[in-house]
């Protein structure tokens, strides 16, 4: 989308619906104006854990076994330390499953 000079006085009000006047107020102008602009005529949803799964191989890229990942890796992802050892928890038990039915 090219940002044309007529642009620079549309104010989060002027925006057409209540959806873009939130996005306008917390993501800027530009940004309600990108989605206007690109996607015409679409409904979007925007998931609550838009990247639950991409941070979850991130920690189990990045844990290495010591308490002190944990700490950084619960700090990093916004998440807590019980939820980061749910996950790796979670990551071991599938492993053991997988080994488990193959050794069958």
């Amino acid at each position: 989308m090219e940002y044309k000079p007529w642009m620079e006085s549309i104010k989060a009000n002027d925006m057409p619906n209540d959806d873009l006047k939130f996005i306008a107020e917390k993501a800027g102008i530009r940004s309600a104006l990108a989605l206007i602009f690109c996607t015409p005529g679409l409904t979007v949803s925007i998931p609550k854990n838009a990247f639950k799964t991409l941070k979850e191989k991130y920690i189990l890229n990045h844990y290495d076994g010591t308490k002190y990942s944990i700490n950084n890796l619960a700090i990093e992802c916004d998440i807590t330390q019980r939820h980061v050892y749910k996950i790796i928890e979670r990551s071991l038990q599938a492993k053991e499953r997988v080994h488990k039915d193959s050794s069958i």
